[in-house]
């Protein structure tokens, strides 16, 4: 097992408030995190004859995070995940408008993953650190990113001995402000990543419905029933399955970014997805209390980014599995409310349990 150390990962950066942090449990598996965007850098586990790997996408050294094409690897993400329609959103009886970030978006591109210099390029603050467990907190000012309200955030990742990672990220606020947090890491459940990608890869989840999306990822205000279409994982099935046929919101054997319906209330914490790669042995369950999970094959990765083991990031080399809120809910009346306030604050519960 070649986890990473401090003195190489954060190599090049000047100062020292960077840091990276490691978490074992009792039976060998072993996290790492670093406080810029409270990351979730690597997960070793072991495979179905007892050898290690690490099941994330990513870099050997911070600057490696900082340079991404793709930005958010691990990160959380936030204030708002997904896209804000427009970059705009109204709250009581005042529009706020936002930096307009993403790729897609006319006439004005939309608002991706809570902006330029969001959650994922903070350096948060360590507190509770021990040999499983870590707490990230950070603070964004009213006005950060042009979001209201004086917002602390913290985000507890714990290593348990039932080879679970559970994440809690808990935010209180001064003033209404929606808030949607998720963590973007990218699992590749196989030995070797090089050349292999994760379309083999075996997924079921709990979910009949996925929010409805033109071509630029904005919710068109319906769910959309999938029991009877390639998008319906009810039953496990290869990701390559579903990609074979193309439309808006699937691109055409490469992959796609669909948030697939969990429940229509809050929710306990519930099972909402397996991943399972046969080759290895390999499988992930996520259990969450919130309502949708963002299922992203990552068809943006072009091979410009170059990871561990130098593998070349290209369209299926990760697939992040996101729970969260509905997208772009601040202008979408039918969805579950993300706003929150100083008598209602956000939590957020996910558990990673690894076999």
């Amino acid at each position: 097992m070649n986890s990473l150390k401090e003195s190489d990962f954060l190599k090049g950066i000047p100062g020292n408030t960077a840091r990276l942090v490691t978490l074992k449990n009792p039976n060998g598996l072993v996290a790492q995190f670093t406080n810029y965007g409270a990351r979730w850098v690597n997960m070793w586990v072991p495979d179905q004859h007892g050898e290690f790997d690490d099941i994330l996408l990513g870099f050997d050294t911070l600057t490696g995070y900082m340079n991404a094409g793709e930005q958010y690897h691990g990160a959380i993400v936030g204030r708002v995940c997904g896209r804000i329609n427009q970059a705009r959103f109204s709250l009581c009886g005042k529009e706020y408008k936002l930096d307009s970030n993403d790729v897609y978006g006319d006439p004005v591109k939309n608002h991706l993953h809570g902006g330029i210099k969001a959650f994922h390029k903070q350096l948060w603050d360590i507190s509770n650190e021990n040999e499983n467990t870590v707490t990230f907190s950070l603070f964004s000012p009213d006005g950060d990113e042009s979001y209201p309200g004086n917002l602390t955030v913290h985000v507890t990742y714990k290593l348990t001995p039932e080879n679970s990672l559970r994440m809690e990220c808990t935010a209180t606020t001064d003033q209404p402000s929606p808030v949607n947090l998720t963590n973007h890491a990218f699992f590749n459940l196989q030995k070797n990543k090089q050349h292999k990608s994760v379309l083999s890869h075996f997924l079921k989840l709990r979910s009949t419905s996925i929010v409805a999306c033109d071509k630029e990822l904005i919710p068109t205000g319906t769910l959309k029933d999938i029991s009877n279409t390639f998008l319906n994982f009810t039953s496990p099935k290869t990701i390559a399955a579903s990609i074979s046929a193309g439309d808006d919101m699937v691109k055409k054997d490469k992959g796609f970014s669909v948030a697939f319906v969990l429940s229509d209330k809050d929710t306990d914490l519930d099972w909402a997805a397996t991943l399972e790669d046969t080759e290895s042995g390999r499988s992930v369950e996520i259990y969450t209390n919130q309502p949708s999970l963002q299922v992203y094959t990552g068809y943006f990765m072009d091979g410009s980014d170059i990871g561990r083991e130098n593998a070349k990031y290209f369209a299926g080399a990760g697939i992040a599995l996101e729970p969260q809120g509905y997208p772009d809910a601040p202008n979408q009346p039918q969805s579950l409310s993300i706003i929150i306030d100083k008598n209602n604050p956000y939590r957020h519960i996910t558990e990673y349990r690894f076999n």
